[in-house]
Order: structure tokens, then sequence, then C-alpha cells
């Protein structure tokens, strides 16, 4: 999250108050200059890419940056609030413009609507903005263009349309075309590939702190091959771009000020609830594989890549609890204790689906990727997946120390052969934590897999056990914070109360 309240006493994940709390106090004169700095760089000044491709390593995130300096523009003052207006305006916006993200002045624009959306284009073969002009069917529309009016219903039919995702409408805007602008989300097509951007969301400025805002989206004017790569399809990037930077449309009427990662990470997820055939998202799954103990609340993880990856534990959740609880956490994210709090708006929705919150379910979740490629139902294509990494080796009689972050998980690989084998975990007290052993019998991509867990609800002792070790082929001891309790808000991020916890872990029998 960019921006959030700060508060004096600790805040436990799944309090509820009895109505929706204030917007979060508003950033400091300094911290809005660094959010325009960010916005500048991420919108090309720097030339810094937005929606990364999987495998680049990019920061900041355009839509991110954005979101970040909408929030912080009542705070800006004279030229850097003229600027950041500028940052934030749409491609049509002309004189606002500075920063050359929007249309060439005087460039000749055409706009065309559906059910839900208007799409704006420049249509002069002559700019390069335009997109590809060809008019096979001589309707007076791009195909191009109909294309992504047909991807853009497509997405709404998934993410919005009752008996699917379900979420609310986008809220309506002050823009857009038609005899009824307001009813239309707007789309606007841009040469963005010689900035290595996919697509970004921007909501409109001057909406002050109001948690539900209203925006637009933009979209690469061809997504050629020469800048995109090539993929099956020459639409397939602009079909899981549109369906991932919608979502973020959708964010925005729920909560405005939500933490980044749970931004992304819902949006990442959205990608292969709407075009499951793609799987972009898997290129941004090895950052999450890589840094197991990396909270996944971290917003620079992997230089920016892990809350992409992280998707995997939305993928986990809907697949247990139903699609739905994705939704509810967006639409309890501003009556969650605290309020705009990813973990605390998790928690709540965990327990409306009759889960048991956010920590045993985290839980449960970190124990399913030491094996998530052997039939774990819960994570698609996982066979394309790798290996979460191991930390090291545990073997009978030999004691791990080591220290965990709030939701940061550790697993080891376990030797040992016998009639059975013990791990036995001392967590410092007060942590919220879990234990497991998890074995796999038969093949990494389609063996059966056996788990023994605990939950430690106060730290301390536990211990779970395993028969017959030498009868598989891996185990893995798992130890996990996932303790989400904060204690406040400090400059751009939570205060963590449970960060830097001690462990000791040791396999016993």
């Amino acid at each position: 999250m960019i921006y959030a309240c700060a508060t004096a006493s600790a805040l436990a994940v799944g309090a509820m108050p009895a109505a929706a709390q204030q917007p979060p106090d508003p950033p400091s004169v300094a911290e809005a200059s660094v959010a325009l700095d960010h916005a500048q760089e991420a919108l090309g000044v720097e030339g810094a890419p937005s929606e990364p491709s999987g495998g680049v390593e990019s920061a900041p995130d355009a839509t991110v940056a954005l979101n970040g300096l909408a929030a912080a523009l009542p705070e800006l003052r004279g030229g850097e609030r003229r600027r950041a207006r500028g940052l934030l305006a749409r491609p049509t916006d002309g004189a606002a413009d500075q920063f050359g993200d929007g249309y060439q002045a005087g460039a000749p624009v055409a706009s065309v609507e559906s059910p839900h959306f208007c799409v704006f284009w420049v249509n002069d073969p002559a700019s390069a903005d335009a997109p590809n002009l060809a008019d096979a069917n001589g309707n007076g529309r791009p195909d191009y263009v109909e294309a992504i009016l047909a991807i853009a219903e497509f997405s709404y039919s998934i993410e919005v349309a009752p008996g699917a995702m379900g979420w609310a409408p986008p809220k309506p805007d002050v823009g857009g075309c038609g005899a009824n602008p307001g009813a239309h989300a707007d789309i606007y097509l841009k040469q963005l590939g010689d900035k290595g951007f996919f697509g970004y969301e921007s909501p409109d400025p001057g909406q002050g702190r109001d948690r539900s805002q209203y925006g637009y989206v933009v979209l690469d004017n061809d997504y050629a091959p020469s800048e995109y790569g090539v993929f099956l399809d020459p639409l397939d990037p602009a079909e899981v771009t549109f369906a991932h930077e919608f979502n973020h449309l959708l964010q925005q009427n729920y909560d405005s000020f939500q933490d980044v990662w749970m931004f992304e990470s819902t949006a990442v997820w959205t990608e292969e609830q709407v075009y499951p055939e793609i799987n972009d998202y898997i290129n941004y799954v090895p950052s999450f594989a890589s840094g197991a103990k990396t909270p996944i609340t971290d917003r620079k993880a992997s230089k920016g890549l892990r809350i992409y990856g992280s998707g995997v534990w939305n993928h986990w959740l809907s697949s247990r609890l139903g699609v739905g609880v994705i939704r509810r956490a967006w639409e309890v994210s501003d009556v969650a204790r605290p309020a705009d709090y990813s973990l605390a708006a998790y928690d709540r929705a965990i327990r409306d689906a009759g889960g048991k919150g956010f920590e045993r379910e985290f839980i449960r979740f970190v124990a399913a990727t030491a094996e998530w490629r052997a039939g774990h139902g819960s994570f698609p294509d996982a066979t394309a997946y790798p290996d979460v990494e191991r930390d090291g080796t545990l073997r009978r009689g030999q004691r791990k120390r080591f220290e965990l972050d709030h939701t940061g998980y550790r697993l080891l690989k376990v030797k040992s052969g016998g009639r059975s084998i013990e791990l036995k975990v001392d967590a410092e007290r007060g942590v919220r934590a879990g234990i497991a052993l998890v074995a796999r019998d038969g093949d990494e991509l389609a063996g059966s897999v056996t788990e023994k867990s605990k939950y430690l609800p106060t730290g301390g002792r536990a211990s779970v056990t395993l028969s017959k070790p030498g009868s598989f082929e891996r185990i893995t001891a798992v130890v996990v914070n996932a303790d989400g309790r904060v204690k406040g808000f400090r400059n751009t991020d939570w205060v963590y109360a449970k960060d830097n916890q001690r462990f000791t872990a040791r396999l016993t029998r």
C-alpha cells in the first residue's frame, strides 16, 4: 500500500468495527513528492516499464505508481501539482499532458461504444499511436478496435456478471462517449511497446481521499511481436493485459488505499479466471518460489515481481473457498480492522466463507506449496511451477535456529529413516505460527502427498510425527510465521507486530 493511516495501538487481524472507518490520513508533503517521482519514472520519463512481462525485473509499476500519485495529489502544490495532473491526465486531455503519455496535439481521435465500454483511438495512419485501421467488414470500425471491444466485453462477462466472479461494475466516471457517457468504462489505445508497457490503469485526478474512485485503462495500439514477443495468438497479450487492468479498475471502486501486493496478486489471479489458456502468470511464479522467507506483503521483493507471483495465494484460497472469497476480501476492505490492510481483509473474507481465519489458512497454503506440483488441484497449471526453495537440510538429532518475519516460512529437506520421525519446534512466545511434515510418495508431478501439521496460536513448543519416513520419495519440514498482526503505519508501510520471531527446529526419534 502506498499510503495509509498511522495508529498507536496494536491491531489484531480479523476484528471488526461497527461501521466503515474513515479514509486514511494523507501522506506528508515529502511522501507526496516521492509518489510524484515514482510516477514520472513509471510513465517513461526514466524509461521504466509498467506491468512487467515475465522475467523482466522492473519497478515501479505504472498502475501502482499512478494510484499512489492520485492519493498524493491533494498534498502537492505549484509545479509539482501541475506535473502530477499531467501524469494522471487521460491521453485525450491535450494540453494537460506534459510527459508524452497523451495523444499528440491535434491528432484526430475517434471513439466507439459497446454495452459497457468506450474505446478511443487516433484515427490517422501516420500517427505512431494509431492502431491498424484496416476495416474488413466496412462498418467504419477498425478490426483491431472491434477485437478490443470484444475482449473487454468478455472480461466483463467473467469479472462482473452475476454467476461468475460477480464483482461490482466500475464506478461511473465523468467522461466517455455515447448518449450516457458515465455508463461506460473508458479504454485508450496508444503506442506503449517502445516504453516496455503492456498497459496500465489510472484513477482520474481530483477525487480527493475517497476510497471508491473511477478511472480508465490504457492498452497498446497493436501488441506488435517485435515489441512484445511471440504469443500463440497475437491478441493473447491484449486479452490477459485487459483482464488484469480491468480488475484494477474494479478494485478502485472498492478501496483505492488497499495494499499494493493485494492489488497485484488479485489482478494476476484474475487473468487465469478470464483466460485460463494463456497462463502468462506462470512467468511470475518463480519470483514467489525463490523467496519463501520473504513476507507475502513485501511489495519490493524480487525487484517488485514477487507480488505478481503471490497470485498463487489467491488460487489456493479460491479453490478451497470459492472465487467469491477474493471479491469478499475487497468488499470488506474498508471495514476490516485496520481498514485498508490486506491480511485483515482476507481474514474477514475467509471467516465469512466458513474458514478459520487468515493464519490457519495461510499455514495450510504454505504446507501445500512444499509439494504443489504433485497432484494439488488447488493450483492451476501446477506441473509448470518450479519447486519452492528449500533452505537447508534437517537431520535426525540436528537443531536449527533461525528468525522469520510475518508470513515468512522455511522449508527444510528432511534426511531420516527408521520407524518414525518427529519434528519439534520451539516458537517465540506469543507468535501465531505453524509447523508441518510434508511427505511425497512417488513422482514429483503425480505422487501422493501426506501432511502432518499443527497450529501454534500463541507460539511455544509443538511437534508433529510421521510414520515410516523411509517409504517416501521426499520429506519436507515446514515452519511458518503466520502472524499478520500490525501495530500501526509508518511512512509507506505497516509496522508488523511479529517480525524477527525466533524459532528452533529439531528432528527426533
